[in-house]
């Protein structure tokens, strides 16, 4: 049956195969993300062309790096370990990270940090407090163990993003290739302002390429109201954005997101976290059903799949058990919808 909210899953490089998109589209699957923090611009044209190639009904998302802090690649083959109470340096530089040293790639960062503030790799999957600033970096404890993998976020919250360009280069190269590819959706990461989606309407102007913003950083949302005035759309990332904010105010901040969406027109999209456990796990949590269930009741129109479908053991289940709740909640009454 047809609902009002659709499923969309981020789909790695390395799991980009013909029979695994056929697969979850046939589960439920209506779009696909594309994360250009992972992929060349070459990869990402040649996802593109294997997904359209599995119908072209599919909708294709690609999100940009944005202005974000990102450690560099690990230096190690596997994910590093980092347990409980081990201190690590971090420090701005292009080395590869080990498990001693963890390298970003934006400068000074010992800048934006202070002894005993919040450290947080991997959309928080990973918590560290700092102990000790100096001009080599900063040292840190770990106080929530984790696996590290290349080029995760890093956040310290309370703090604001350093004054990075809107467009890096890497974007530019991403952003081009997404248009020359035929994607349908650029969504654009950590904007701060108007400012930083008008800057992205340049590189894509000309095209049908339709412009979202994320919503994922403090001054995002203390300007959603100017950012969703110059956006098609927004996307409401919880992962970076309960790094960034108290994760109490997340579901405050969604559900004004998409009020304003529904208010304006526009379409709105909900991500990160949605079947979190579902990534080791085959089944759900009931909570995790609740959310999705929310999602549809608050009017979200596509809810996105991350981590859960790009890495996680179970990607088909997740979509299954996704496409089931949306259509339990639309039958159960329509009437329950939020907005």
């Amino acid at each position: 049956m047809s609902t009002p909210t659709r499923i969309m899953a981020t789909v790695a490089d390395d799991r980009c195969s013909r029979e695994f998109v056929e697969r979850l589209h046939s589960l439920g699957m209506e779009g696909v993300r594309i994360n250009s923090a992972h992929v060349s611009p070459q990869t990402m044209r040649e996802m593109i062309a294997l997904i359209r190639s599995v119908s072209p009904s599919i909708t294709i998302l690609v999100d940009t790096k944005g202005p974000e802090i990102r450690t560099t690649d690990i230096a190690a083959s596997e994910p590093i370990y980092m347990p409980e109470g081990h201190r690590v340096l971090l420090r701005s530089g292009s080395e590869p990270t080990t498990s001693e040293c963890v390298c970003v790639m934006v400068d000074g960062l010992e800048r934006y940090a202070s002894p005993g503030c919040r450290i947080l790799l991997d959309d928080g999957e990973i918590e560290l407090v700092a102990k000790a600033v100096d001009a080599d970096g900063v040292t840190a404890r770990v106080v929530k163990a984790g696996s590290l993998d290349s080029r995760k976020t890093l956040n310290i919250p309370g703090t604001e993003i350093p004054p990075l360009p809107a467009v890096s280069p890497r974007d530019l190269l991403s952003l081009r290739a997404a248009v020359e590819a035929g994607a349908d959706i650029v969504a654009h990461s950590f904007v701060r302002s108007a400012a930083d989606v008008l800057a992205v309407r340049e590189v894509i102007a000309g095209s049908s390429v339709r412009l979202y913003a994320k919503i994922e950083c403090r001054e995002g949302v203390e300007n959603i109201r100017s950012i969703l005035e110059v956006s098609d759309g927004l996307l409401v990332a919880r992962g970076d954005l309960g790094a960034q904010i108290d994760p109490a105010g997340i579901p405050s901040v969604q559900l004004q997101a998409l009020s304003m969406c529904h208010a304006a027109g526009k379409p709105s999209i909900v991500a990160t976290h949605i079947l979190q456990s579902m990534m080791q796990n085959p089944s759900p949590t009931r909570a995790e059903l609740s959310d999705i269930a929310l999602g549809v009741m608050e009017g979200a129109c596509w809810l996105l799949l991350t981590g859960e479908t790009a890495r996680g053991e179970y990607p088909a289940e997740c979509i299954d058990i996704m496409r089931r709740t949306i259509a339990a909640t639309v039958n159960a009454n329509l009437s329950c919808r939020l907005i």
